[in-house]
């Protein structure tokens, strides 16, 4: 059987919370963002859960518990320099790893579970988790060829008027074959408006090397 690996990207200092408390810690529904998170993956017997952290980590830390391996970052230069911490701990490891947001408390384990079957059906180098908004504003479109092939995903700051149209967006949850993922994050570079190395490029280099590239849509959480 597969193992499968988790990373959860928590080190961002949610500034816009204005709040001494790191975004990732503040509750919801009577728990910490990350706690709902933690909780699932833990439910779904993940073999290794790597949380990323950065910002005022040993709040994180004390909440989380030794039970749970840390990733540290110490720069936030963007999200696959975030997985890219996770490095040493899961680059040599044969499976299939979960990617998902710190502050994504909602998500359920109906969604993850049909992201996974979706992957595996389909033996895809990465799966991504979409859904459609409108207005779709602040998020990565999917693009998609005339086959609806995904091909990648473009950033709202990076897209042409034409790509803001599009309403399929990209959630910040991916299932990805391990080895292909770290081997396609050594290829990201940075130039983009915000000088960040995204990991949303990994979807485009997996793609440019003739890997499959699949979305699962939710319509629900």
């Amino acid at each position: 059987m597969t193992k499968t690996y988790s990373i959860i990207l928590a080190a961002g200092k949610g500034t816009r919370m204005k709040s001494d408390v790191i975004k990732v810690l503040h509750q919801v529904s009577g728990k910490p963002m990350i706690g709902h998170i933690v909780d699932l993956l833990q439910e779904m017997s993940i073999e290794e859960v790597v949380v990323v952290v950065g910002h005022k980590s040993e709040q994180l830390e004390e909440y989380l518990g030794e039970d749970i391996q840390y990733a540290r970052q110490e720069k936030q230069l963007g999200t696959a320099h975030a997985v890219m911490q996770a490095e040493a701990m899961l680059k040599r490891k044969m499976g299939t790893t979960l990617v998902l947001m710190g502050d994504t408390p909602l998500i359920t384990k109906e969604t993850i579970t049909a992201l996974m079957e979706e992957h595996h059906r389909k033996n895809a180098a990465a799966t991504i988790l979409t859904t459609e908004m409108n207005p779709p504003t602040g998020y990565g479109r999917i693009i998609r060829n005339e086959q609806r092939e995904v091909i990648k995903i473009v950033e709202e700051k990076d897209a042409t008027n034409e790509e803001k149209g599009i309403t399929e967006i990209n959630t910040g949850i991916y299932c990805f074959n391990n080895e292909k993922l770290f081997q396609a994050l050594s290829e990201v570079n940075n130039n983009n408006k915000q000088k960040e190395y995204y990991l949303t490029d990994v979807i485009g280099i997996l793609r440019s090397q003739g890997n499959l590239i699949s979305a699962y849509q939710s319509f629900d959480s």
